[in-house]
């Protein structure tokens, strides 16, 4: 059969098009990678754990690639690309990240449709004197970031500590109760409030002749954990993350007043503190890992115990104790 010639118009036109946007410099093989390196694309199947995880979860997937093989794998003089919607996951890349990439996958993707769970408590206690009361259940790994501590314990162990917190005077608990996070999913507890001050004066035309500018300050912590089970199920990782900005004080300014009588009032420009943590940690899927993030700052307003309040008032530094508890499908 003849090959139609208004076809052929619209591809010389198309093909004159993309040379224009390319420009003289570039390549005109659009469609084609070099792949002198072995390179190969591989398309994975990630929508039964997406569907479960929700719209635009697959970002957690990439991530979790990204952080596993180094982003400069991705970035070097082999050319490389790694993307996903909410059905497949496309890696073009030499054979043995492929290997990496498909056991990632195979992590988030395997039984996907009754996904294993993990419970998640922040504790927030006044001082770090526990440790010594506690030190019998305390096993330690390894952390990287200088003042954090982190321990593995049985269940039964993890459960008298919460038992020994709750017990103080001092310890509060953000929120009230243990957060589930599903495999591969992070789980987010945050907790804070808005400090308003006074910014700024301003002139008015109408009297006293001045107002006041107010602003808020946003305090508070969010903290997230994204668990991932290993693909022969005896261990987890963990990405934990932690962001903490609290208001140390108000710094007063007095200022005069554009009045006639020179009047003094005053403005306040805040103290600000802030914490950030990145952590990652593997343990047993039958033992809990217990993180202490250290003398942080606690900015939550006190709404689990009596004592919360008093917590807030008079401690400047809290030690916040992250725990995670794997609760595997089909375990006891």
């Amino acid at each position: 059969m003849p090959f139609p010639r208004r076809l052929f118009r619209v591809m010389a036109k198309a093909s004159c098009l993309v040379a224009m946007l390319l420009g003289p410099g570039a390549a005109r093989t659009v469609a084609q990678l070099p792949a002198e390196a072995g390179q190969t694309l591989a398309v994975h199947d990630i929508s039964p754990w997406v569907r479960q995880a929700g719209p635009g979860s697959q970002k957690y997937i990439v991530d979790w690639v990204l952080q596993e093989t180094g982003y400069a794998a991705w970035h070097g003089a082999v050319p490389a690309s790694l993307s996903a919607d909410e059905s497949q996951l496309r890696v073009f890349h030499e054979p043995e990240m492929q290997k990496r990439v498909e056991e990632i996958v195979a992590r988030f993707t395997t039984g996907a449709d009754t996904p294993h769970r993990f419970a998640v408590r922040v504790m927030g206690v006044g001082t770090p004197s526990w440790r010594n009361d506690a030190r019998a259940l305390l096993r330690g790994i390894p952390a990287a970031t200088p003042g954090v501590q982190a321990w593995i314990m049985s269940r039964e162990e993890a459960a008298t500590l919460l038992s020994m917190f709750r017990r103080r005077g001092d310890c509060a608990e953000l929120p009230t109760g243990a957060v589930q996070a599903a495999n591969g999913l992070p789980a987010v507890l945050a907790g804070g409030r808005k400090r308003p001050y006074v910014q700024e004066i301003q002139p008015v035309q109408t009297p006293p002749g001045w107002q006041s500018l107010p602003a808020a300050c946003d305090e508070g912590i969010t903290l997230d954990v994204q668990p991932l089970l290993s693909r022969d199920g005896s261990a987890v990782e963990a990405v934990i993350r932690c962001r903490i900005d609290q208001v140390e004080r108000m710094a007063i300014v007095p200022v005069t007043l554009p009045t006639p009588d020179r009047q003094r009032t005053q403005i306040e420009v805040p103290q600000v503190s802030a914490v950030r943590i990145g952590e990652r940690f593997r343990w047993p899927t039958n033992q809990v890992l217990v993180v202490g993030l250290g003398l942080v700052p606690w900015p939550v307003p006190g709404n689990n115990t009596a004592s919360s309040a008093a917590l807030l008032a008079d401690a400047k530094r809290t030690d916040v104790v992250v725990f995670v508890e794997p609760r595997l499908r089909g375990a006891p």
